[in-house]
């Protein structure tokens, strides 16, 4: 059985063999690496405008180290094990997203609550909580397979479904009232695509999806806010307009690049013609400081990691590894694509940061962990011979 083109049965194709390559997938680490050399640049220099410029820079250099570090020690654990933690990652992602209530600990900016603030570290929790999503999501896709037909198809029991619904439930709760409806979105769209890749049908696909529109109409009728973005969405495509809005702003910096850019530590953006410049508009800022090699560059390293992160998940030694690889790097594509597709004009203005570039610790570290575990899973793929031999520096 096949879901887009990636193989779901579980024993070796023809022609490969079950020995793990034990070399982490070097392409994949490259890409993330670079990312996050340009996101440090870039966060330098739309702090130089600021009262603390190093302040900013060093928070964030500190955070793509330990980011680096969290991949490696993360890529030496075998990925199995993270189905072993699940219910105490899902329990951590449930606490930080209640401490958010607690006072002096949840902070409140731009009217949202989003973020925690303890022993002197900002994070947002609804991170963690995608992370652990994606985990749970995998481990009752891997029941189900146990449980189906070797070539039929995916067959999900109803309490197993029921169970994960009431997991899932109550982080969208929680999230939604912060209100953070991008995120909440966000986190869906990856796990509607697990379900989907994994094997699960599209007839109960369409009864899942059918069952959210209601929250989905409730949370826009006492949030009008979100249709306040779309309205701003529109208005940003007429001239007359694109000065008065977010997306206005990010598309006049976008323009003002060229083709090399204006270099790093232009004052323009920094100035205050861009919002958020080192973390929502980012892409933005790459624009005008790096221009269009810049950002065709970035779009080039996306395009690796997703690329290399299907790789693995292809060519992953049984069903669990497929499903935590195609998680975890749908979760980096989707999210890339929702920030840059933002700052381009082509998505409403939403919170959300570019994977591995963006100001912020908890989006780094959450990406990191997930990066580490597809970095798990190609050390134990399954390769075709001839690849394992150039692997291993061998001549045909």
């Amino acid at each position: 059985m096949k879901a887009m083109g990636i193989p779901l049965a579980e024993p070796p194709e023809a022609g490969k063999t079950p020995l793990p390559t034990r070399k982490v997938d070097i392409l994949l680490l490259f890409a993330v690496t670079f990312l996050l050399c340009i996101g440090i640049g870039m966060v330098m220099s739309a702090s130089l405008s600021t009262n603390q410029p190093f302040r900013l820079f060093s928070r964030q250099l500190i955070s793509g180290v330990i980011a680096l570090g969290v991949m490696i020690v993360v890529a030496r654990i075998d990925y199995h094990r993270w189905f072993e933690w699940r219910l105490l990652l899902y329990a951590g992602g449930m606490i930080s997203l209640i401490a958010l209530y607690i006072p002096h600990v949840g902070m409140v900016m731009n009217g949202a609550r989003r973020w925690i603030h303890l022993a002197g570290l900002t994070l947002q929790p609804s991170e963690l909580a995608r992370d652990a999503m994606i985990i749970l999501t995998a481990v009752l896709l891997v029941k189900a397979r146990k449980l189906s037909p070797p070539d039929g198809p995916l067959v999900l029991p109803r309490k197993n479904l029921i169970s994960f619904g009431v997991f899932l439930g109550l982080y969208v709760i929680l999230i939604l009232r912060e209100p953070d409806f991008g995120s909440c979105v966000f986190m869906l769209s990856v796990l509607f695509l697990m379900f989907f890749l994994g094997g699960v049908p599209l007839s109960l696909l369409a009864r899942l999806a059918a069952a959210a529109i209601p929250v989905v109409v409730w949370f826009l009728v006492h949030h009008r806010y979100t249709l306040e973005r779309f309205s701003n969405f529109r208005m940003a495509r007429h001239a007359s307009s694109a000065a008065a809005t977010q997306l206005g702003q990010s598309l006049v910096a976008l323009g003002s690049g060229g083709l090399t850019g204006a270099g790093l530590g232009h004052d323009w953006v920094g100035g205050g013609i861009l919002p958020e410049p080192g973390t929502d508009f980012i892409f933005a800022l790459v624009g005008e400081q790096l221009g269009l090699v810049g950002t065709l560059s970035v779009v080039f390293l996306f395009g690796i990691l997703f690329y290399r992160g299907m790789h693995v998940a292809k060519h992953a030694p049984d069903f669990a590894g497929r499903m935590l690889a195609l998680g975890f790097t749908l979760s980096i594509a989707i999210e890339a694509i929702f920030n840059m597709g933002v700052a381009t004009g082509l998505l409403p203005t939403k919170g959300i940061p570019l994977p591995f570039m963006s100001f912020g610790g908890s989006s780094l570290l959450a990406n990191a962990l997930g990066v580490g575990i597809v970095l798990s899973v190609s050390r134990f793929s399954v390769l075709p011979l001839r690849e394992q031999s150039l692997l291993n520096g061998e001549r045909r």
